[in-house]
């Protein structure tokens, strides 16, 4: 696996970004009996995932605290990274626009610089806890860019989310400079679950990989109400929890199974 590390000025957020890359290549141990033709061939288009970031954390998280370069490797999939601070991956009414830097610039900067598809069908989209709900804002605002996300553990429904996190002392969170106060959220174009209903009649939804633990105290009953909304939709939805809590241990599984999932997507592709 190549692990790349770029730094780029963002036309979006008026600022240098720091981005992770991983990209599948021959395994160390081929590379000696390969001519660099074939170790480098031309015209190569990796399946890629944007891998986004829980709260508190940063481009790096997923790479320091799971072995997702072993399970992208076994993939084959091209693996994006990059910061959104607390940002809940949307465009804040006073802040940054990670929402269209995700959506547009990312990919086009992703796109401009590394071999990678832009084939609907080759681009995923996942993430953990705000990421989860940053993956599924993606996919379920942008159904014509990605095939497939994952939501784990995630923190899917930010009204009901806010009464918890303040009662337990992170009151960091600044949903009023996000959305114009987390009561804003629900029955907006923020609300995931008016996101799922909306593509209830069209042709074009993306596969759906929710997790959470069982151990969760904040996120399970949301979790599974917005599952249920997929369903309804009429939306392919894998539904994964078993015992875990919001943890770095829990979501190492989670992202071992979804890159197993997406590497089935892959070879259905291929098959047809």
């Amino acid at each position: 696996m190549i692990h790349c590390q770029a730094n780029f000025f963002s036309k979006i957020l008026m600022n240098h970004v720091d981005v992770d890359v991983l990209l599948p290549s021959m395994p160390d141990n081929d590379i000696l009996f390969n001519d660099l033709s074939t170790v480098y061939p031309k015209g190569c288009e990796h399946p890629v995932l944007y891998l986004l970031h829980g709260a508190l954390e940063d481009h790096s998280s997923w790479l320091r605290q799971t072995c997702v370069e072993r399970y992208a490797e076994h993939a084959g999939i091209a693996v994006v990274m990059a910061s959104a601070q607390n940002g809940f991956y949307a465009n804040a009414r006073q802040g940054h626009a990670y929402f269209d830097f995700f959506t547009k610039e990312l990919p086009d900067f992703i796109a401009y610089t590394f071999p990678v598809s832009r084939r609907r069908e080759d681009t995923f989209v996942a993430g953990a806890s705000m990421g989860g709900y940053g993956a599924a804002k993606l996919a379920l605002s942008c159904p014509e860019s990605y095939s497939s996300f994952g939501c784990f553990s995630g923190a899917v429904d930010p009204e009901k989310l806010e009464s918890k996190m303040v009662s337990q002392g992170y009151d960091v969170f600044r949903y009023d400079l996000i959305f114009g106060g987390a009561s804003k959220v629900t029955g907006s174009s923020d609300d995931l679950k008016v996101l799922a209903a909306s593509l209830a009649d069209s042709d074009i939804k993306p596969d759906a990989f929710v997790t959470c633990g069982l151990e969760e105290a904040n996120n399970y009953e949301m979790v599974s109400e917005f599952r249920d909304v997929l369903v309804k939709s009429g939306f392919q939805v894998r539904f994964t929890d078993g015992h875990g809590e919001h943890d770095w241990d829990y979501w190492e599984r989670c992202i071992a199974l979804y890159m197993e999932h997406l590497a089935h997507i892959i070879d259905q592709g291929k098959a047809v």
